[in-house]
Order: C-alpha cells, then structure tokens, then sequence
C-alpha cells in the first residue's frame, strides 16, 4: 500500500471528495452542486493509491477560556468511504490535523464524535457536560419577572451578541460569534422565532414553533447573562409549553433548573458532548487570562506531538503567561486530561484527585488550579 497524504483539498480532489461526503452524509445520493462549495469551512482529502479516500471538514471557530479567547479548529464532516475502512485512513487523517494546526498557529481543536475511543486515538477528549433539560409542560418553572420580552427576527442578531459573549465568556468551551456564524445558527431553512428578555439583552431562546398539539418541542438555543433574564426565558416556555406535553433544551453543567428548578419528571441528561484537543500545549497557555500571579512546571505525555511534552515552567501574572522549557517537572499528566483540566471541566484538582495528574508537589498543583480554576465547559454551536 502507498502512503496516505493527507492535504488541504484540490481543485482534481473536489469529485471525489464530494463522493466520500455523499456515501456518508447523504444517503449516497450525489451533493447538488449548489452545496458543492466551501462557505464556512475548509476541506481536507486523504489520497491512498491515487484517490481521494478519506475527507474532512474544518471550521475556524473560536474557543472562550474564561476572559480569553483561543483560535479553535471545529473539525467537521470526517468521512472515509465504506470500502476503504479499517484501512488507516481515518486514523491517519486524525493524526495528522493536530500536527498540521499546531504549524499554522492554531492551538486548540474540537469535534462531536460519532464514537468518542475512535477521536482519542488523535488526543481528543470530552470536556465538560451539556445537559439536556426535558422538561414536562407542568414542571416548567412559575416565575415572575421585571424584564420586558420581545420578539426578534434572526436577522436582529447583533442585539443577542452581547448577552451570548458575556454566557460565553463565563465559561469555557464556546465559540464566539462573528455575522456568518450567527448565520449558522440562525439561518436554518425553517422560520425561527427570538425571544429575548430586556434591553439590552438579558437572556434569549431561539425557537421554532411547532403547530402540533402534545409535542415535545426543543428550544435550539438558548443563553443568558443573569439570573433574572434566564427566569424572564422560563415565563416565555412556560406559555410556549401550554399545548405541549415536554419541551426540551440545553444548559452548561453550572445549570439554573438542576441548581434551583429541579423536579420530579424533569430530566437532564448528558448528551452530545464535545471533544476538544491541545495542539500547541505552549501557545495556548500564553494565550490565558488571569488575574492570579504565580508559577510551576508541567510535564505532558502526548504520543502525536511529542513537542508538546516539555517539561514547561508556566509563571503566569495579570500582566500574562510565559512559558519555557525546564528540565524537571512537579506535574505530569496525559494530553488528553490536560485539555479537560485547561478548559476547566473536570478540574486539575479533580482530575488530581483521582489520580489522572501526577503530583510531586501539592504546592505546584495548588498554584497550577489558580491559573486553571474549575469552570463550566461546552458548546452552543454544533457541526
């Protein structure tokens, strides 16, 4: 077997990339040509034995880590045909990509996985919970509140970014939105109703109303920069839910209804989650933001990018975060956790607490958990 070149698609690998794509994400039916173009995304092509056999997509997104935002790789639409599996064209796609954006400067990446053992291989792992609330009609919260709800048309975007930077930034994982993403979001070919509580923007929920009695109805988005917006949100459900039997949505982990709300019959349930991989172990971390000061060293274990290894001494300061190699280290730990623990869910101390950090001094662990403390991780775009 010839070797497997994995390169950003050309013009002679556009048929059959379009093929791989439609035998995987199509029901085998050709792509119209009107969907034969790259919008949001680059497209990327495995060549084995002089064909195209393997296919992926990426997205430039953004990731937020609390204040800090870090340039994030969405990886999106990965396919190999169904002749060529079990081949190593996946594998070698995947091992490939981390590789490749630590060069163009890239330091983190993300993805939903169909199976997520397949995406570890390539140092990828979940962080964070999504929950998804299902919640019956009469389990809905009865809430009062001051804040004044409107309707908005997607097109209205902009008086949302506020309130869903602000969501975003209090947490890690979210992708920030620039006009054509928020088209993705809202552009879907089925007419989407905004509610959003206050001015300026509080909290808003996107939803696309269903005339069907008794249905269980899903809010596809949905954020919120206080309390009061988010409960100003759940009087506007709890009237959109009077002829349906459950309406269902997502939330982070630091969850209004499981914190408060919760009732018998209201389920939240982890689904969907997101994986997200270091690339550049050193590029990111001098990326963060914080207001803490102090220092300590770190070891990574990373069987791809084995320049991520290190050992790093990290000081970090209000002034920012300077990395260098050293030549010992008080922490070790696996690319994999290491990206959960940068992110902030699970936690380095979690993560040290059942022993997936390697901890010679508790000081340096200590000081690692001020640079890196707990936060809640997911996503609100899907790809």
């Amino acid at each position: 077997m010839s070797a497997i070149v994995v390169r950003p698609v050309q013009p002679e690998d556009l048929e059959g990339f379009f093929d791989v794509r439609a035998l995987t994400y199509n029901d085998g039916n050709p792509i119209p040509e009107d969907r034969r173009e790259f919008k949001l995304s680059r497209g990327y092509a495995a060549i084995n034995e002089g064909e195209v056999q393997g296919i992926m997509s990426l997205l430039d997104l953004t990731c937020t880590r609390g204040a800090a935002t870090l340039d994030c790789a969405g990886v999106a639409a990965v396919a190999v045909y169904p002749h060529r599996r079990k081949s190593g064209v996946g594998t070698t796609m995947l091992k490939w990509l981390p590789r490749h954006l630590r060069e163009v400067g890239t330091p983190l990446s993300s993805l939903y996985a169909f199976r997520e053992p397949f995406y570890r291989r390539a140092g990828y792992e979940v962080c964070g919970k999504r929950l998804k609330i299902t919640c019956p009609t009469g389990r809905i919260p009865r809430v009062s509140t001051s804040l004044t709800v409107n309707r908005l048309k997607p097109e209205d975007w902009r008086k949302l970014d506020a309130c869903y930077s602000a969501f975003a930034h209090a947490r890690s994982g979210f992708s920030l939105r620039t006009e054509p993403l928020w088209g993705r979001v809202l552009g879907e070919n089925r007419p989407l109703t905004i509610y959003a509580a206050g001015d300026p923007v509080e909290a808003y929920a996107v939803v696309s109303h269903s005339t069907g009695f008794w249905t269980t109805d899903h809010i596809s988005d949905f954020a919120w920069s206080t309390l009061e917006g988010y409960r100003a949100i759940m009087e506007v459900l709890a009237g959109i839910a009077i002829n349906k039997t459950a309406l269902t949505w997502f939330e982070p982990s630091d969850s209004p209804m499981y914190a408060t709300y919760l009732d018998q019959g209201v389920l939240a349930q982890v689904e969907r989650p997101i994986m997200y991989r270091l690339c550049d172990v050193p590029g990111a971390f001098r990326q963060l933001v914080t207001d803490e000061s102090g220092e300590f060293t770190l070891r990574v274990r990373d069987d791809v990018i084995p320049e991520n290894e290190g050992p790093w001494r990290i000081a970090f300061s209000p002034d920012g975060v300077a990395v260098e190699r050293c030549d010992d280290a008080d922490l070790e730990i696996d690319v994999r956790n290491l990206v959960q623990a940068f992110l902030g869910e699970p936690s380095i101390m979690d993560l040290a607490r059942i022993d997936l950090v390697d901890v010679k001094d508790r000081a340096a662990l200590k000081s690692a958990s001020r640079l890196l403390p707990a936060l809640p991780v997911t996503c609100n775009d899907f790809f």
